[in-house]
Order: structure tokens, then C-alpha cells, then sequence
């Protein structure tokens, strides 16, 4: 299981988007011919004398077509003939050999999964250049297993050998690495700081010709440096592999949680204990779109995690919640992925296997409408990850925008499977790190036409992370240098009167005020520049007697202006951040008025529904096809997930430039009435239950 704590390096008419999409054409690699449907056993030590036809059928029943299998690394499961990979005690066959075997013969593919980041204690002791040393000075073991240090010769050149010969003996068709990169923490949560071992100091020296820092502190020069460094080497690192594996004549995908050198990237639909609230509960659909809108010829591969946390891996998290998040990954076009530890059969917790073999086996019957096709939106979202990020999403889910998402760093690259024009409007909620190129990128993107609504302190560092102090984005119309308003509680923005018309909101009637509880950039609009929201500096809040203002300035809270042949808006603040910790609803009527009202977003799919009701869109290749995807998000209270409610009769209208002769539901196999009158076709489904696809065959 990954967490954000433990790996450091996670990269990621009809208006037919052209990101990524899977086709079914027989000279692509198997991973990009069709949306596959994974499961991950994660086998322990004492299940190597797993019952082997009784795990066959478990898969078949679970109607997967690719099985993520332990393979080396930690332990071996085969019979390794390397001194330095530990051979599974509990072996009495060569259960890699005879697994691949029976599941090819089952026309289920094999992925192989291995772990260098740590290596056994026996083993270990005979080769302490290999290890990690924390900031302490100290070697981390773990239950007997030692931490691995990424610069050492076991990572850098060791794994080739294990590598070498499990591909030599067995036709996998994959290879997935655990706990990649420069791993910090052990499973317990306990952080040991940067590696000081000879190996990092000496390749960071090379690198930088500085010393290595003893802490992450990004206010550090020295750091931001380093925090480049292990990008570069984990990338590089991943680059070889992935050459190493070509070197081999078939196919084999490789897989991790990271872009650089990968076909199939893996993320997880997780729960930590120790994770702050409230719940991401768009946390699959929020993987799968920052996969597929960030690189070309890419898969997603999002898994749903069975289990609450490392300490807790054999209780089950709610089955509802692994039935959301499975069904995200379907609507959003990634593959069906489900992540246990130990067998299917010896699940103690089983509440969530009936969920497993129902999404599963309704993306098998229905394949071949998740193949070729593409996502269809009107709003790209650039992720820089944080609250902000999560609070601007969640405003646009749930108020039905189709939106796609790119990391910032595939923006940076310049490869992402569409081009920014190819948006209505681009949205970058406080993404502060851009390079000049980019930032010119997105100046041109606007004044060719296109839109753009910027958040926080966006483009105020460069791509590094080192802060220049200036907003760099030109069409944002206010001046490069800006006075920092620190974060103060009682503070606020009046909406005024002109505000209100210029926004054009619903709700924002009967609402003149909304909080400031983060830091703000104090602007000056530039020439033709509309200055919005009127600044209300700390006000008195106690004791009631005293609570009230007594000035409202002129310092705007919300910039609009007009750029070339398009337009943008910027709001100096985290805007995004308040919504996702409290949800207040003045906050997302600011960032829809300034999409809709200032930004004039011109939606390709329009619904009545719930905010409860998340939705997504997707068109064939072909042209023959078209679905609208429906989760229902009702079941969740608090931290609890539970079957969603029904919601009836979900009023669902689209831009439809083809002729519409059947629309059907997938998931209650009903036939649905419709209507297209003026490029606009209507459906109403009459019940949804947990999730929905809404198929559209066209003429």
C-alpha cells in the first residue's frame, strides 16, 4: 500500500477530448489495447502453500484479466539461485512458475511484483554499503527487514540481476516495483529523516557540489536542490529499467507508482489512521483523471484498497466505499483494480468480495464500450496537489463541470495528451511552481482565445520551488510584485453590489460577505483590469459587543480581465482550501460566478441533478458511441460509507451533433426515452442506485 508519507516521488458540437484513450489495435501493447480489470493478492510469507486450482478459480470468479503476483525483491517466491534475494522459507514448489503457467492458460495476463526497498537482515549484514542510514547515523530494520537506500549498488545494480533472472525463467507480462524512490518512513509511521549514507553523499556532491541537507525544509536553497536531485535519480533509475526490460523480445509493461520510464502508473484509493479529515471521496477519480489527462500512452491503474491501514491490514474498509471507488475508476476511463493482503479464500473480512465480483463482472460484460474511447471536457484543472487543489475539484464535481486534470509537472514536460487550447478555460488552483516557458505557454493560451482562472499564490515560484516574489502570468491582468497579507483570523471580502451582477451567481442574492482564513496577496489591477470584492482587514470578534467592522477597503479580492482574444480571473487567495475544509457555500458560488458569470463557461453537458451525484463523459473514437457516467455519492456521513440512497429521476442534457438512435442504462439494462431537439439531446434515468453508465448509440 502507498502513502503520501512514505513515497516522496508519485508523479502522474461533441467536444472529443484527445487524451489518452485505449484502442483496440492488435500491434499496440496488450496494457494499451483495453481498460483492464487487476486484482492484487498480496501473498505473505505462509501463503506460499496456496491451494493453486482453488486460486484460479478465485480469480476467474472474480472475473479478472490480469493478477498483480508476488514475485521477488524481499522474498522470493521462486527458487532463486541469487546469494542476495531471500528464498521464502515456506516454499515447496516453484510457485511463480506453476501460478504463471495456470493463469495464462486461463488467458489472464501476470504482472510481477517486487521490492528492493528492503533486503533481509542475514543478507543485509553482509552488505551494510546497501543500506540506508538515517539522519541518526542508524540502519532501519523492520521487522527484520533492513531499509535499502535507492543510491546504493543493491538498487542501482543488484535488482538487474533478480530481475534478469525471473524474466529468464517466467513469460510475465508486466513488472510492478513496491516503495520506490527515497522512501523515509517505516510501515509504523516513524520518520528517519534524508539518507546520510556514503552513496548520497557522494552522487549528491557530484550532482549539486554541495553537502547534503540533514532536513526537508523547503525554505531551503539547499534542499530544493536536493528535492531535484531524487527526482532526477528515481527518474533515471526507472529509465534504465524500463531499457532493460525492452531489451527483451515481448511485451512487458512496467508498472509504479511514478511516470518516468512506466506504461502502466498505480495509484491508491486508500485510508490512513493518522490522515487528516475529511475523507477524499473523489480520491479514484481524482488519480484516475491526473493519469490520463498528463501523459500519452500511459494506463491508470487506480486500486481500491481492501484494507483500513498498514496495522490493520486484514480488517475490510466499508464495501460501499470500495464500490465508490471502483465505479470512479470506470466513469473516469482507468481499469478496475482491487488490492488485499493474502488470498481471496482466506479473507476474514469478506464484506467487500461480493462488491469485487459485481463492478468487476459488470465491466467485463460491458468491455467493449470502455474500449476506444475518450474523455470529454470543457475545463482543464492543473494539479499541484494540497487543499486547494481538492476544495476547486470538489467545487466542480459537484456542481456537474466535466473537467480533466494535469500535473504540473506533465505541464511542464510539454507532452500531455492535449494541448491547452483544446480547453475552454484552464484552472490552476495555487500551483506556485512554473517555469517562465509555461508561464508564457499560458499568456499565449489566452490571448489566442482561450480562458483561465488562477487561485493563491499561483506562478510566484519558479519550476524549482524558489520563491521570485511576482505573479508571472501576464493575463491575469494585475501587477508582478504583490503585498503578503499573512494569514488573519477575522478577516473577510464584501460582495458588493456590482459584484454580484458582474458574477451572476446563483445564491450569492442574499450573501454580501464571505471569510478570509488564509494568506492573501494584496494586488494592483493592471490597465482595463476589473478589481472585484471589497478587503475587510481583521475585524473585532469578541466579545459580542464589539463584533463588527468598521471598513471596507478597495483591495480586491477577485481579478478579471481581458487578454489578447481571451480572458482571465485571478482570486489571490486559496479559495479552494476553504471549500474543502468547511464547505462553506459563499466560496463556491465565487469560484462558479467567476467561471460562469466572468469566464462565460460554455457547458457540453448540463443536469439538474443532486451535488450528491458526480458525473463524467465520455465519447468513441469511432464516432458510433457515447456514455455519460453516474456515481451516486449519498451513502457517505461523516466517516462512514453507506448504501448510497436512490436518487430519482437524474435530468441529464448534452451537446449532441450525431444522430441518437438508442440510449440505453448499463447497469439496469432498461432502455431509456430521449429527445434531441437543437443540438441538444435529453435523457431522464429513473432510478439511480450506486452507479450508472447511460450508453448513447448514434446512428
Amino acid at each position: 500500500m502507498k502513502s503520501l508519507r512514505t513515497i516522496l516521488l508519485v508523479c502522474a458540437g461533441l467536444f472529443l477530448s484527445v487524451s489518452f484513450c485505449y484502442g483496440a489495435e492488435e500491434n499496440k501493447s496488450w496494457w494499451l489495447q483495453k481498460p483492464m480489470r487487476m486484482v492484487q493478492m498480496n501473498l505473505r510469507e505462509i501463503d506460499a502453500g496456496l491451494d493453486i486450482d482453488r486460486y484460479v478459480e478465485e480469480i476467474k470468479r472474480s472475473h479478472a484479466n490480469v493478477v498483480l503476483f508476488n514475485v521477488g525483491g524481499i522474498v522470493a517466491n521462486y527458487p532463486t539461485e541469487l546469494e542476495y534475494q531471500w528464498r521464502n522459507t515456506n516454499l515447496r514448489n516453484d510457485l511463480v512458475g506453476e501460478v504463471v503457467k495456470r493463469l495464462h492458460e486461463e488467458g489472464v495476463r501476470v504482472i510481477g511484483r517486487f521490492d528492493f526497498s528492503k533486503i533481509n537482515e542475514k543478507l543485509a549484514a553482509k552488505k551494510p554499503e546497501w543500506l540506508y542510514v538515517s539522519a541518526k547515523g542508524e540502519n532501519i530494520n523492520y521487522n527484520g527487514q533492513v531499509h535499502t537506500c535507492i543510491n546504493g549498488e543493491y538498487q542501482q545494480e543488484y535488482l538487474f540481476k533478480i530481475l534478469g533472472e525471473a524474466l529468464e525463467r517466467y513469460p510475465l507480462d508486466g513488472v510492478f516495483f513496491n516503495m520506490i524512490g527515497y522512501v523515509t518512513y517505516d510501515y509504523s509511521g516513524n520518520y528517519h529523516g534524508i539518507c546520510q549514507c556514503e552513496s548520497c553523499r557522494e552522487r549528491f556532491g557530484k550532482w549539486s557540489g554541495l553537502e547534503l541537507p540533514k532536513k526537508e525544509d523547503v525554505g531551503d536553497a539547499v534542499f530544493r536542490r536536493y528535492d531535484s536531485f531524487r527526482r532526477e535519480t528515481s527518474d533515471g533509475l526507472f529509465h534504465r529499467v524500463n531499457k532493460f526490460i525492452r531489451s527483451r523480445e515481448r511485451d512487458i509493461a512496467v508498472c509504479t507508482y511514478a511516470a518516468a520510464g512506466v506504461d502502466i502508473i498505480r495509484y491508491e484509493s486508500n485510508t490512513a489512521l493518522d490522515r487528516p479529515l475529511p475523507i477524499w471521496n473523489y480520491s479514484a477519480s481524482d488519480n484516475v483523471k491526473r493519469c490520463m489527462g498528463s501523459w500519452k500512452d500511459k494506463v491508470i491503474s487506480n486500486t481500491a484498497v481492501h484494507f483500513i491501514d498498514f496495522p490493520y491490514r486484514h480488517s475490510s474498509v466499508s464495501p460501499y466505499l470500495n464500490e465508490l471507488r471502483l465505479a470512479e475508476n470506470i466513469i473516469n476511463g482507468g481499469w478496475a483494480d482491487y488490492y488485499m493482503i493474502g488470498r481471496i479464500e482466506n479473507q476474514e473480512d469478506r464484506a467487500s468480495l461480493e462488491v469485487l465480483r459485481d463492478v468487476f463482472g459488470f465491466h467485463a460484460e460491458n468491455e467493449k464500450w470502455f474500449t476506444g474511447t475518450r474523455s470529454v471536457a470543457d475545463v482543464v484543472v492543473i494539479r499541484a496537489g494540497g487543499q486547494e487543489y481538492a476544495g476547486i475539484f470538489r467545487i466542480l464535481a459537484e456542481n456537474h463541470v466535466l473537467f480533466d486534470v494535469i500535473e504540473s509537472a506533465a505541464l511542464e514536460a510539454g507532452d500531455t495528451p492535449k494541448g491547452l487550447d483544446e480547453y475552454e478555460i484552464v484552472v490552476l488552483p495555487n500551483v506556485r511552481n512554473l517555469s517562465d516557458e509555461v508561464c508564457g505557454r499560458l499568456d499565449d493560451y489566452v490571448k489566442q482565445g482561450g480562458k483561465i482562472l488562477a487561485t493563491g499564490a499561483t506562478s510566484t515560484c519558479d519550476s524549482a520551488g524558489n520563491p521570485l516574489g511576482a505573479i508571472r502570468i501576464k493575463s491575469l491582468g494585475v501587477g508582478e510584485k504583490y503585498k503578503l497579507h499573512k494569514h488573519t483570523r477575522g478577516t473577510y471580502f464584501r460582495i458588493r453590489g456590482q459584484d454580484k451582477k458582474k458574477l451572476g451567481a446563483e445564491g450569492l442574492e442574499g450573501l454580501d460577505i464571505v471569510y478570509l482564513d488564509s494568506d492573501y496577496l494584496e494586488c494592483k489591477a493592471g490597465d482595463g483590469t476589473e478589481s472585484l470584492l471589497g478587503f475587510i482587514p481583521e475585524a473585532m470578534y469578541g466579545p459580542p459587543e464589539k463584533c463588527y467592522y468598521t471598513e471596507v477597503t478597495d483591495k480586491g479580492g477577485m481579478f478579471y480581465s481581458r487578454y489578447g482574444k481571451g480572458k482571465g480571473v485571478y482570486i489571490p487567495w486559496e479559495i479552494g482550501s476553504h471549500y474543502q475544509r468547511r464547505s462553506h457555500h459563499g466560496h463556491a458560488y465565487l469560484v462558479m460566478g467567476a467561471l460562469e458569470g466572468l469566464l462565460g463557461l460554455e457547458r457540453s453537458l448540463e443536469t439538474g441533478a443532486s451535488p450528491l451525484v458526480e458525473v463524467s463523459r465520455h465519447e468513441s473514437v469511432d464516432g458510433k458511441f457515447g456514455w455519460v457516467g453516474l456515481v451516486n455519492h449519498s451513502g457517505q456521513n461523516g466517516t462512514a460509507f453507506h448504501k448510497p440512497v436512490p436518487i430519482s429521476n437524474v435530468v441529464v442534457e448534452f451537446k449532441a451533433d450525431k444522430e441518437v438512435k438508442k440510449v440505453r442504462l448499463l447497469r439496469a439494462k432498461e432502455n431509456l426515452d430521449f429527445k434531441v431537439k437543437d443540438g441538444w439531446g435529453r435523457f431522464v434515468v429513473p432510478r439511480l442506485e450506486g452507479f450508472e453508465i447511460v450508453l448513447c448509440e448514434y446512428e
